[in-house]
Formats: structure tokens, sequence, C-alpha cells
């Protein structure tokens, strides 16, 4: 397959209309055979792309988040509907450093993966995703960079050395590719905490720069950050298969009840990694910290960001990793893509239904509510996977029911919720409005009980509880059935139970009255046969043999 992709001329690289429309096989080949010798991606083809998408899609928008050293301008593309900044996002970046190509092929295969669910699978997931979430990706961090590393290729130069950015105002007495600032250690969260995470020597290639954010590039992260709502962000690196999660400067430990911290615990567990892989802070997978560096940075203003480390050390030259064949390209995107495609579906907003518990009048008590016979009180416990809120999202109940009233508490993800230590005066009541009220109370990554209070309007129909974006059809929908019968039932069943404890008590009683009566009229019976061996023993001898006699 490989071999046929490599077989079609480059000039036709990104040329076809309609790269959606195909299987995934297709995109991927497609990603894998550039204009560039060996098939490497060209910034013309990256540009390409995305104008053929903006050009067939509504869901592609494009936006000019600043400028590079050499004044080229920076690109991030966004895939979401109705697009605004307000939306909460993913943010991918890649070619921070400008050698690690494959981590361009990867950020641009999880765009079109994420588009090619919605255009052609109508995978109802991502669809909610994109309709109330955004996918942020800016594929060119160091885009002067990886145009010099464009010409290297060109000059049929297959390995350049070039990591940093180009301003070299200060001139290496070695290579120019080993000036310049590198990019991941020039961000704001412990700027230069030390000389090992990063260099102060111009030359050295983890050099960070003279300040935080002195580099247009970092900037433009920076604008980004601070002026479109990002939850949560990948920063792709090359190579390793090396899963680094924030704070990479040094050992800081996490707040355990925080949001980042689930996360990245849940992601340590199931993030579906292959190979060789490691996960963990810098210094636990390779010994070495980084300062500066740009997932720390985001971690301190709240985006929940890691920074893999993409690919196998396949070669034995070490710099030729940096550079994967169009073969190992391929294996890339197919071995490191689920634990990356795991790590954004963290981002919507993920409730599900955990248990339902209808009160019975006891319980009822518990709420000062004095209700009508065909009232009832439901408690209902949901958690939410993802790190966005349930704003602009409702929860239903089916119009076979009068929802009446509803209030809610919150508590951990990971906490256990004990029925008999509800302190019902911290109830937060809900707006109700046709059997529907806002999730936007539901936090991200956190359980909420909703307690509502509603009428039977249709008798003995079923009730179905839901969120609006699953519909209620869906395997998250919990449904009671014909509640008065239920009462009747549990009714039923509590008479039988009183009537069985009545009927052994009765019974109980009985055996022991029997059993007293039964005690009493044998010692009755003894007592007198005793008192007739006394009164026998008291006679003359004479009248005790006539009585014998007789």
């Amino acid at each position: 397959m490989i071999i046929l992709f490599q077989l079609i001329p480059t000039f036709l690289s990104f040329q076809y209309k309609g790269i959606i429309n195909q299987d995934l096989n297709h995109i991927k080949n497609e990603l894998i055979n550039g204009s560039l010798p060996q098939g490497r991606l060209a910034i013309k083809d990256v540009e390409n792309l995305f104008d053929e998408l903006q050009n067939t899609t509504n869901l592609v928008h494009s936006q000019q988040i600043g400028e590079s050293y050499l004044n080229k301008t920076l690109y991030s593309y966004t895939l979401c509907s109705n697009f605004t900044k307000d939306k909460p996002m993913m943010l991918i970046t890649s070619l921070h450093h400008s050698r690690e190509v494959a981590s361009l092929q990867m950020n641009i295969y999880l765009f079109l993966y994420i588009l090619w669910e919605v255009k052609h699978q109508k995978n109802p997931y991502y669809i909610n995703m994109i309709t109330h979430n955004c996918i942020m990706i800016i594929p060119f961090v160091n885009i002067d960079g990886y145009n010099e590393i464009e010409s290297e290729f060109n000059k049929h130069y297959f390995q350049p050395l070039t990591r940093k950015n180009l301003n070299r105002t200060i001139i290496c007495n070695q290579l120019d590719e080993l000036a310049g600032v590198d990019l991941n250690r020039n961000y704001g969260y412990h700027f230069g905490h030390d000389n090992i995470g990063s260099s102060n020597d111009p030359c050295d290639e983890t050099y960070r720069g003279s300040a935080a954010f002195s580099e247009k590039e970092t900037q433009a992260i920076k604008y980004v950050v601070e002026n479109y709502n990002i939850k949560m962000a990948m920063n792709l690196h090359c190579f390793g298969n090396l899963w680094v999660i924030p704070y990479s400067y040094d050992n800081e430990d996490l707040d355990k009840d925080g949001i980042p911290y689930l996360i990245y615990e849940d992601f340590k567990q199931n993030g579906q990694f292959q190979g060789n892989y490691k996960i963990g802070h810098a210094i636990e997978l390779v010994q070495y910290t980084a300062n500066g560096e740009a997932a720390d940075w985001m971690l301190s203003q709240g985006i929940i960001a890691i920074s893999p480390e993409l690919g196998e050390q396949t070669y034995t030259n070490f710099f030729q990793n940096f550079y994967p064949d169009q073969e190992q390209t391929l294996k890339l995107l197919n071995t490191e893509f689920p634990p990356l495609i795991h790590f954004i579906n963290y981002l919507p907003f993920q409730p599900f239904i955990k248990k339902l518990y209808q009160y019975n009048l006891d319980d009822n008590e518990k709420f000062n509510k004095v209700l009508s016979p065909n009232q009832y009180i439901v408690e209902i416990l949901c958690i939410n996977h993802g790190v966005s809120n349930g704003s602009n999202q409702y929860f239903v109940v089916s119009n076979t029911v009068q929802l009446i009233e509803a209030y809610y508490i919150d508590i951990k993800y990971d906490q256990i919720f004990n029925r008999d230590q509800i302190d019902t005066s911290k109830l937060n009541i809900l707006q109700i409005n046709n059997n529907t009220f806002s999730t936007n109370k539901f936090k991200p990554r956190s359980q909420i009980i909703y307690f509502l209070i509603y009428q039977e309007s249709n008798l003995g129909g079923e009730v179905k509880f839901y969120f609006d974006l699953y519909g209620e059809n869906h395997e998250n929908t919990f449904i009671l059935k014909n509640h008065q019968e239920e009462q009747k039932q549990l009714k039923d069943i509590q008479y039988h139970k009183l009537y069985n404890l009545l009927y052994i008590g009765v019974l109980i009683i009985s055996i022991i009255t029997i059993s007293i009566l039964f005690q009493y009229f044998t010692k009755k019976i003894n007592n007198k046969k005793q008192q007739h061996i006394i009164e026998l023993i008291e006679q003359k001898p004479e009248q005790i043999e006539l009585n014998v006699y007789i």
C-alpha cells in the first residue's frame, strides 16, 4: 500500500478534493506523501489542505495568532461548529522543535480523524464534541525552523539539525543550526529555574533565551491561551514513546483532589499505550528536567497539558529518529494514535447516570415535604468524566410525568455517596422549564445528585431520565416503569411481610402457650399422683392392704 502511494507524483499531493470522504488509510497515506523529498509535508501542502477544508466544510476555521521571528504568519486551525472563542478547547501544537517532523503529521491526522468521524461516519460522540467544544491545532510553532528544514530537504540533506528558532542574533562558532532559542524552554513558569533544565549558553540546544516569552513564537502561544478558552493541551514532540506529564522543571506535587491530577492518573491507567512506552514526569522518564517548558506553563494557567514524545527509537543513528521514513511514520500514526485520541476524549462534557433511587413514604420525611398520593421523589446519581461542565446542555424528564421541583448537591469525582447522611439544608434549587433543567451546575470531573419531585400525569406509563446530548433512546437513559404498580407491589410486599411476621408471631406465641399449658397440666397431674401416694402412706397398714386388694 505504501509503495503504491509512493508512485503518485508528488505534485498531485493534497490536490485531491474531498480528502475527508476517503477512508482512514487513504488519509494517512496522503500525510506521508507530501511534496518534499521522502514524502515530507511542505508548509504549502498544509496551507493547501486547510484551504481545501475551509472551502468544503463550515466546521474548519483559521486564525492568525501571531508572527515568527522572521515575520511569517502563524496560523491556528479550529474544528467546531459555530466557532466562538468561549467554547472549551483542546489545543494541539507541533514543531516547537522544527526537526521533529512526525509531530506535524500526527497533529494533522488527529484533526482530520475527528473531522472524518463527524462528516463521514456521523459519529454522535464527535458531533457532540465539536458542537460544544473546539479542537484547535497549531501545526508550525517554529515555522522559520521548519522552512529551513524544507530547504535542506530540497538539497537532499535528509537529517537537518535545526531544533531552535532562527533568532540567531548571537553567532555561534559552530554551525548556524545550533544558534537560536529553544522555544520549549522559553515559557514563563519557572523560566531559568536552573542551568540543568535549560541553558544560558546561546549555542546550547536548550538555550532558553534572554527572558520568558522573549520570542515571538511563544508570545503567539501565550496569546492563544489568554484569549481562547483552552481547557486541555498536547504539545507533540518526537521521539521515545514517552508521555511526559507536568511538572518537568522539578518534583512539584499536584493537588490530589484537583482535576489535572485525576485526569493524569486516569490517563496512566487507561491511555491505551502501545510498545515500550513510559509515562510520568521528566525526571522519572529520562532522568533530566526541563524548565520554561510549555506544558508546565500551561498547567500553571489551569490547562491540563501533556508533552508526548512520539515514536520509538528505531534507528541507531540518533538524529535519524527525528526523520522516520514513510513506513515508520505510518506505524507511528497507528501506534501512537490511541493514547492521543483517548486524551482528547477527556475534553467534552461526559455525563452518565450511575444510579436511580425512588424514595418511599418514610424516606420522604427527610425532605420535609408533604406529597400527594401520586407524587414521588427520585434521587439520580450522575457522574461527569469530562473536563468541561454542562453549560448549554440539559437534563430531561419524559412528559409521562410533571416535574414539580428539582434540587441538586455535588460531590467529588471519587466520593462514595451515603444516602443516610444527606443534609437537606444544603440542597440547591434548579429552575425547571417544560420538564427540563440546565446542567450548567454540573462541574468538570465530578458527581452530582439530582433530587426530583414529580407527579404522575399518565398513570402506569414509564418515566425516562436522560441528558439531552444523548437522547431518550440512548443506553444512558434510566427508565422507571409503572409507578403506581410498583408502589402497589411494594405495599403488597410490605403487607405480606407484616402478615408473615404476625403469622410467625402468633405461631410462636401458640407454641409457647401450649408448652406452658402442657407443663402446667403435667405438673398438676404429677402433683396429684404424688399427693395420692402420700395419702396412701399415711393410712394404716390394714387399710393399705385393703385398698390394694380392692
